[in-house]
């Protein structure tokens, strides 16, 4: 399973990771991401994109609808670990590396605040090298 981090979904949301979401699961690779990771996403597209709260919803639906979106209730126990392997700058990025932790996922992100946390990372340049295109 690989969990794409909030800044791949605002990617997705401009069209330049969707490409990629669509050949990843052509190859059979389950996607997940957090609710977080969701509500990260739906307020960007309003702060960044000035998107009404309707049309980011509308959004944020149409990205997420291949993934599965992971509950904190499934990952929460494992705060403590995912706070303290992430640097001081990362520590709002625990719920995705919890969850990874806990669903034994990879992380797709181009964040270095995961780099060297104890779980695969998948940059985009990874992903494009998997899907044929690097």
């Amino acid at each position: 399973m690989l969990l794409i981090d909030t800044n791949i979904l605002v990617r997705c949301s401009v069209g330049r990771a969707l490409v990629h979401i669509e050949r990843l699961r052509e190859r059979g690779i389950e996607l997940a991401t957090t609710v977080k990771n969701v509500e990260e996403l739906h307020g960007k597209l309003q702060q960044k994109f000035g998107l009404s709260s309707e049309l980011a919803n509308a959004k944020v639906m149409r990205i997420i609808e291949p993934m599965e979106v992971i509950g904190s209730d499934e990952y929460e126990h494992l705060r403590s670990l995912a706070d303290g392997r992430l640097g001081q700058g990362g520590k709002s990025d625990w719920p995705a590396l919890a969850a990874a932790l806990a669903l034994e996922a990879e992380i797709w992100s181009d964040d270095r605040d995961f780099f060297g946390v104890g779980v695969p990372i998948w940059s985009t340049d990874n992903v494009q090298f998997v899907i044929g295109e690097g």
